[in-house]
């Protein structure tokens, strides 16, 4: 059965447009809505939004699908959409959330003892800190979205030489935890 957690309004030459004021889940945490997914998609009834993180950061926002539906967001403070996310769920549309790919610098630790692990690893905390970047930490490797390929030579001057391996990405970025800032420079 379908979620109904949207309005319908008629815009402009009677086209109608989606409101939508709370996710309905996400397809990579609901076993249920991923198999609903996979079954519109297969059927011709899925759609896809595609957004910069920063705009999956915003409360008020108004874009097109991939198939040009007119979808509305307005969400409640400190509500962020997320890859996956289900914006419309009917009988006949389903629409996700994909977030887009963006640059990334991804930074491994590379000492072998404690003591040398824990120094550079401050310094590479207060180097990403002082840009005011958001971070993800995974397997010891510390990733944080740039703005420019230079990044990487900053950095490489930044850090002690031979202490850390730099690799620039391109992915979809996910900060860990309540890391989620609007401030980044």
């Amino acid at each position: 059965m379908p979620y109904e957690t949207h309005n319908f309004i008629r815009i402009a030459n009677d086209t109608m447009a989606f409101i939508v004021r709370s996710v309905v889940g996400n397809i990579h945490k609901s076993m249920l809505l991923s198999k609903e997914y996979r079954k519109m998609k297969a059927a011709g009834k899925s759609e896809t939004m595609s957004l910069s993180r920063a705009d999956m950061q915003r409360m008020r926002l108004r874009r097109k699908t991939d198939a040009g539906s007119d979808v509305g967001i307005i969400l409640q403070p400190d509500a962020w959409l997320k890859d996956g996310d289900v914006l419309v769920f009917t009988k006949e549309k389903f629409v996700v959330v994909r977030q887009l790919r963006e640059k990334v610098l991804s930074v491994k630790v590379s000492y072998r003892d404690p003591v040398g692990t824990a120094e550079v690893s401050a310094l590479v905390g207060h180097a990403i800190g002082n840009r005011h970047r958001p971070i993800a930490v995974k397997g010891g490797t510390i990733t944080f979205p740039i703005m420019a390929d230079s990044e990487l030579e900053l950095f490489q001057r930044l850090l002690p030489v031979g202490s850390v391996r730099l690799k620039i990405e391109e992915k979809v970025f996910q900060p860990s935890g309540a890391t989620i800032s609007n401030h980044e420079h």
